[in-house]
């Protein structure tokens, strides 16, 4: 398996998978990459998010401490460019990582796109423990994992979702609109074997980015089929 991730000013931009827990929202920017050179902390960066694919392991090793440190800092750092951060294996000394309660979320699927993610809490630096869910996702089209992206969705971000998804709800959706009722019939509920409130938000918000990314997708080839009739009447 081949997994590119370098300096996005080669890159592809792809609409991301959110999360998540955000995955979340997940899924979001994965960027096909050609390098002309890498650093050995991005070859590093690399292995780590490849072997994450299969590893049964995975969040459990401490191999995957830098990777989760970058993720956490890029998702604390409010200045930073996110398209080309989540992107790369940085150059920045990582600091000092505790992980504890890791826990194996169940993986998702959405083709040509998976994710794998783990709850835990973590202490980075001399930062306060944070708990919050570390996502893998991938894109994989023939066979062939062609991106992949690592990040952090804190409890904090799980909560600020869920809260403005339910305010959406009460505000009126047209629950009749054919759309709207084919994308939530394309995307069922997420069923978490658990009772951790946290878990569920988190997969109430991975539903709910999975059918507004349904319903921009129905948007957009509607404009499209307008625009090529006017093109061509």
């Amino acid at each position: 398996m081949s997994v590119r991730v370098c300096s996005p000013s080669r890159s592809s931009r792809f609409s991301r998978l959110r999360s998540v827990a955000g995955l979340a929202t997940v899924l979001a920017t994965l960027g096909l990459t050609a390098c002309a050179q890498e650093t050995p902390e991005q070859k590093a960066y690399q292995q780590a998010l490849q072997t994450a694919q299969t590893d049964p392991d995975f969040c459990y090793s401490n191999r995957y401490d830098g990777v989760l440190a970058q993720a956490w800092q890029r998702a604390h750092d409010a200045n930073a460019d996110t398209q080309q951060d989540k992107a790369t294996g940085t150059t920045t000394p990582t600091p000092s990582v505790v992980v504890t309660g890791a826990t194996v979320m169940p993986e998702l699927s959405v083709p040509p796109y998976s994710q794998r993610s783990c709850r835990l809490s973590v202490k980075v630096g001399d930062a306060a423990p944070e708990t919050g869910f570390l996502t893998f996702t991938y894109l994989v089209r023939n066979a062939v994992t062609e991106s992949a992206l690592a990040e952090w969705h804190p409890d904090k971000e799980v909560v600020q979702k869920y809260d403005a998804t339910m305010q959406q709800i009460k505000s009126g959706l047209d629950m009749n609109d054919p759309d709207l009722k084919a994308c939530i019939a394309r995307y069922p509920a997420l069923q978490p074997n658990t009772t951790d409130p946290m878990v569920q938000k988190a997969a109430f918000d991975v539903r709910a980015h999975l059918v507004r990314r349904c319903l921009a997708n129905k948007a957009a080839l509607k404009n499209l089929y307008s625009d090529l009739y006017f093109i061509h009447r």
